[in-house]
């Protein structure tokens, strides 16, 4: 599994529609709005891969201005276990 932290920057009077076009996005939580209007989410997906397409999908929503990932990792459930 992959996890990724990103800040996407909106249009200043678009931030509601593109937190919502976010929401409806599969593996996106959106966590909050920054007071520099900035949206907070965090991406979670099968892979780096899919967490790459998922900010693809977000670079092209209407009033998206940038996408920038602050954090990204990767965890491997099977390592997370105990002998």
């Amino acid at each position: 599994m992959a996890i990724s932290s990103m800040i996407i920057q909106p249009v200043t009077d678009s931030i509601s529609m593109v937190s919502q076009a976010l929401s409806a996005i599969s593996g996106i939580t959106v966590h909050s709005v920054s007071p520099k209007q900035e949206i907070i989410i965090v991406v979670e997906a099968a892979s780096l891969t899919q967490v790459n397409e998922v900010a693809r999908t977000i670079e092209v929503i209407p009033g998206v201005l940038g996408v920038f990932p602050t954090y990204i990792t990767t965890a491997d459930e099977q390592e997370d276990r105990i002998s």
